[in-house]
C-alpha cells in the first residue's frame, strides 16, 4: 500500500572525505544545499558556478546537474534541505508568488542571519519531531529568507503540477515498487494512452521517469546512509546488485562502491 500523500521534509547531511565527481543529478522536488565546509561546483546547461560555505545553492526541478564536491581539510559538509510537492502548494496559497521569466544563472545566493535562523530552527524541529504544522511554518521561514527572485527562481522554474512532478511525488513515496504506466496512470486518474502522450509533449518517457526516481533516490541514500549498497539497490527496484552497479554508473560516471569510499576517512 502506498503512504499517505503528505508533507515529508527532511534535511540530509552530505559528508564526505575525498573529492568526487557526479553526472547527471536530477533533482526530484526542489532542493536547497547549504555548504557547511567545503566547495561544491555544479555545471547545467551552459552554467557553471563554484560554491563556498558562505552560500545557498538553488537546485530547482527540471535540470540535470553534474556536481563535484572539494573536501577542505580532509571533509566535505553539506546539508539538503527539499521541499515536498504540497509544502510548495501552501506555500503558494499564502504568499503572492508570479510566475516570471526564468534566470538560469541565479541558482546561487549568499547566506544571511535570517536564512540561518530559520534553517536551524527547522532542523531542530525536524530531529526532535515536531508537529508537521511547526515544521511547514519554518520551512516557509527559509522560503521567505530568499527573496522573491530566489523563491521563484527555485519553485517556478518547472512547470507547476506537471505530470512529471506528479509522476516524480507518486513514485518516490514507494520507489521500490513494481512500477508499470497501468499502474502508474491508474494512480493518477488517467488512461495509459493520455499518460504517455502527456509525457511525450513534455518531451521524457515514462522509463526515463522511473530511471531518475530510482537512481537519484539511491544516489541520495548512498551519500547520506550507511546503509548496504545491496539493500539500497533493492528499496529502489534492483533485486540485481550488478545490473544496479551498470545503470548507476551509466548515469552518474562513477561506481557506488567508489561513491560509498569517497565517504570514509
Amino acid at each position: 500500500m502506498l503512504a499517505k500523500d503528505k508533507t515529508n521534509l527532511k534535511i540530509e547531511e552530505i559528508r564526505m572525505h575525498k573529492h568526487h565527481e557526479i553526472h547527471r543529478v536530477k533533482p526530484l522536488m526542489p532542493a536547497l544545499c547549504r555548504i557547511r565546509q567545503g566547495k561544491k561546483v555544479i555545471n547545467w546547461e551552459t552554467h557553471s558556478l563554484t560554491v563556498d560555505n558562505n552560500q545557498i545553492i538553488l537546485f530547482p526541478c527540471g535540470y540535470e546537474f553534474y556536481i563535484a564536491n572539494y573536501p577542505e581539510a580532509g571533509l566535505y559538509l553539506a546539508e539538503m534541505l527539499y521541499y515536498p510537492i504540497d509544502l510548495i502548494e501552501k506555500f503558494q496559497k499564502f504568499y503572492a508568488i508570479t510566475d516570471q521569466i526564468r534566470n538560469t544563472t541565479g541558482f546561487c545566493l549568499p547566506q544571511n542571519p535570517e536564512l540561518i535562523y530559520c534553517w536551524e530552527q527547522l532542523k531542530t524541529s525536524i530531529f526532535r519531531g515536531f508537529s508537521t504544522q511547526i515544521q511547514e511554518h519554518l520551512a516557509m521561514g527559509v522560503l521567505l529568507s530568499l527573496g522573491a527572485h530566489h523563491v521563484n527562481c527555485l519553485l517556478l522554474s518547472d512547470s507547476k503540477q506537471s505530470l512529471i512532478s506528479r509522476c516524480y511525488n507518486l513514485m518516490l513515496s514507494e520507489p521500490g515498487t513494481k512500477w508499470t504506466a497501468n499502474k502508474v496512470a491508474r494512480y493518477l486518474y488517467i488512461s495509459v494512452s493520455t499518460l504517455h502522450r502527456r509525457l511525450a509533449s513534455e518531451g521524457i518517457s515514462f522509463q526515463s521517469i522511473l530511471d531518475d526516481v530510482r537512481l537519484n533516490n539511491a544516489l541520495s541514500a548512498i551519500q547520506t546512509t550507511v546503509k548496504p549498497i545491496s539493500e539500497i539497490a533493492r528499496e529502489n527496484g534492483y533485486k540485481c546488485p550488478s545490473r544496479f552497479t551498470e545503470r548507476f554508473h551509466n548515469r552518474f560516471k562513477i561506481t557506488p562502491r567508489e561513491l560509498r569510499k569517497a565517504s570514509r576517512e
